[in-house]
């Protein structure tokens, strides 16, 4: 069932990807299920020695590789790679979200955005040590909003969140999936 979720989130998307600067370029795959209960998949980011978003709430996604056309083509093959989907031909690509940059400033990341057309097994490798279908409406719910609280060079900060379950969305993650459904 079509929520009211998903028309205004899918009026946001572009059919053509911003190609913004000399940045590296990054994408990310925000798949989407539909169901009595609209949700996208996330993953946690394992534990790696040396990887600034280890352990951290995501899509599946990563930087542009050599053979990669797209930001579209970067964000499936880094779905296929690390959760075992791949979304164009198990679902629908629906567009492009606007770019983000990363808070180093050095990356600039897109969203490619993509709905399944069925339930979609997801199969994640050594990259991922868990995933969770977030239900869009969880996100929407005033419990939802949380702190994340990071040291940062010399400081302590706080950083606006989304704490579903055991997964707190802060970051990259939680600008993208706050500019798409309009919450802060």
């Amino acid at each position: 069932m079509w929520s009211e979720i998903f028309p205004k989130l899918v009026g946001k998307l572009q059919s053509s990807e911003s190609r913004p600067g000399e940045l590296k370029m990054a994408s990310v795959a925000v798949i989407l299920r539909d169901g009595e209960n609209p949700s996208a998949l996330l993953i946690r980011r394992a534990e790696r020695e040396g990887d600034p978003w280890s352990g951290q709430v995501a899509f599946p996604g990563g930087k542009m590789q050599e053979g990669d056309r797209s930001a579209r083509d970067t964000a499936a093959r880094e779905a296929r790679e690390e959760v075992g989907l791949d979304p164009d031909g198990d679902g629908h690509f629906l567009g492009y979200f606007r770019s983000f940059r990363t808070h180093t400033g050095t990356m600039e990341v897109v969203p490619a955005v993509f709905l399944l057309k069925g339930p979609g097994e997801v199969r994640p490798n050594a990259e991922v040590s868990a995933y969770k279908w977030v239900p869009l409406r969880a996100l929407l719910t005033p419990g939802a909003k949380s702190v994340y609280s990071l040291r940062f060079v010399d400081e302590d900060r706080e950083m606006p969140a989304f704490k579903v379950d055991d997964f707190v969305i802060w970051g990259l993650t939680h600008r993208i999936l706050s500019s798409l459904l309009d919450v802060g």
